[in-house]
């Protein structure tokens, strides 16, 4: 079964019997999250712009290249997105210790983006650029409030936008939309992850990471 299926899966309400203390769950049900919102978002909005188009359009070979790298970008953003969203959810229950809490999260991000192979426009050059700036994103993040999950996800909307395969007027005038429409998806997705995973014993899992990273006093 493959990621997405089984986030489909845990949407549809079927629960999946995961340990979260086990690192490799929780960074598969990151990618299959990230998977779910931003071919969701774009296939959605993709099929809502183009209407009676749609079906021709997808057909073809360039624009359905065109969507493949929209999809992609995006779900490396909402991967960043989803582990904003759970550090903002535990952050009360997390050590204080901002830089050693950014590496283990950094970590996370990066054990999420491998449980996909690196897709064929990203080539040699795989997610580095990405994994830069989301070093500085959530350095920034972590210095605030927690934020609310459509505020969140409003990265992961600018960035489908960037690269949706519409004129760029057009996605000028769609960007409330589609913000609007992400954001709810990811609020969506929230509700799913608290029904899907025990969020104390995440904390702890990663509590006992940064303890063991952390340089001794």
């Amino acid at each position: 079964m493959s990621l997405f299926e089984t986030f489909k899966k845990m949407l549809g309400g079927t629960r999946i019997e995961r340990k979260v203390a086990d690192w490799d769950p929780v960074a598969a049900a990151i990618s299959a999250g990230a998977a779910y919102l931003a071919q969701g978002s774009s296939y959605a909005y993709l099929r809502a712009r183009t209407l009676l188009a749609g079906p021709r359009l997808f057909q073809d070979e360039g624009f359905s290249y065109a969507l493949q790298i929209c999809k992609w970008e995006g779900y490396a953003v909402a991967s960043q997105d989803i582990i904003l969203m759970i550090e903002g959810e535990i952050r009360a229950q997390l050590p204080r210790d901002v830089a050693t809490k950014k590496t283990i999260l950094m970590q996370m991000y990066k054990a999420a983006l491998e449980c996909e192979p690196v897709p064929e426009h990203r080539g040699e050059q795989g997610w580095d650029d990405v994994i830069a700036r989301f070093d500085h994103r959530l350095e920034a993040f972590m210095a605030n409030k927690p934020a609310r999950p459509d505020d969140i996800a409003t990265a992961t909307a600018l960035c489908l936008l960037e690269h949706a395969p519409i004129d760029e007027l057009v996605r000028k005038a769609d960007q409330v939309m589609v913000i609007n429409n992400v954001g709810f998806r990811l609020i969506e997705l929230q509700t799913k992850l608290r029904q899907q995973f025990d969020f104390n014993e995440l904390a702890q899992m990663l509590a006992k990471r940064m303890s063991a990273l952390a340089p001794a006093s």
